[in-house]
């Protein structure tokens, strides 16, 4: 299997563990029996490093990905580790974050177009400058209209990886009541002044969203979705 897909399946368990209240439990098994593998650790760390924005001159760009391609090349989970994995993220979104990292490094004869598509556009992306983020992230309102009214792994699953990342930073967060009720408080509000400026096709949707709000109560699962609304929403 390749280990892209691999990847994401253990990101997404992850996500899930935090939604189904498990985090601690699945955090254990994610240092304690897969970061322990050397294997499974470098090629997480190769596929992190391919997916940043390095700044790098294309000369020194295109000397990592060839090194790291050939290290991968000699790299290999075993049957019973990868087994393992699998078991673990039973029932998880399997969409693969990865593509085209594992297009450079599965690449196939039959088509030798992706691999050189790959490289170049991993290249390319090594090539530019690290994201600043923000405070004050601005994330199209139609993602975070879809973060308050849908299931929180499927959304992820369909995020950006920078957006999916600010979401998983906060899956470590002990959110308290009264910062839901605040950010409750101040979200309703940032919806109603969107829905006072809104044309009618938008302002269905605000509506809807405003109104599953009023009567969400307060859970983890929830403060996430909220959170991430409240910071979308630019007004």
């Amino acid at each position: 299997m390749k280990f892209g897909i691999i990847k994401t399946l253990v990101e997404n368990k992850l996500v899930k563990s935090f939604v189904d209240k498990k985090l601690d439990k699945d955090m254990k098994f994610f240092k304690n029996e897969l970061l322990e593998n050397k294997s499974f650790k470098r090629l997480y760390f190769i596929y992190d490093t391919l997916k940043e924005n390095k700044s790098l001159d294309k000369e020194i760009a295109e000397y990592m990905v060839d090194d790291l391609s050939k290290e991968v090349k000699s790299i290999e989970l075993t049957e019973n580790f990868t087994n393992k994995i699998l078991k673990w993220t039973k029932g998880v979104i399997k969409e693969n974050n990865y593509t085209t990292i594992d297009n450079l490094f599965y690449g196939n004869e039959l088509h030798p177009e992706r691999k050189s598509m790959a490289k170049k556009n991993i290249v390319e992306s090594l090539m530019k400058k690290p994201t600043i983020k923000e405070s004050k992230k601005v994330v199209p309102i139609s993602t975070m209209l879809k973060i308050a009214n849908n299931n929180i792994e499927k959304t992820l699953s369909e995020l950006n990886e920078s957006d999916r990342e600010e979401v998983i930073s906060t899956l470590k967060k002990k959110p308290t009541k009264e910062e839901f009720e605040t950010i409750k408080e101040s979200t309703i509000q940032k919806l109603e002044k969107l829905i006072s400026e809104s044309d009618e096709e938008i302002k269905q949707t605000l509506l809807e969203t405003k109104n599953k709000i009023q009567s969400t109560k307060f859970d983890k699962k929830e403060f996430i979705k909220l959170e991430q609304l409240h910071k979308g929403l630019i007004v």
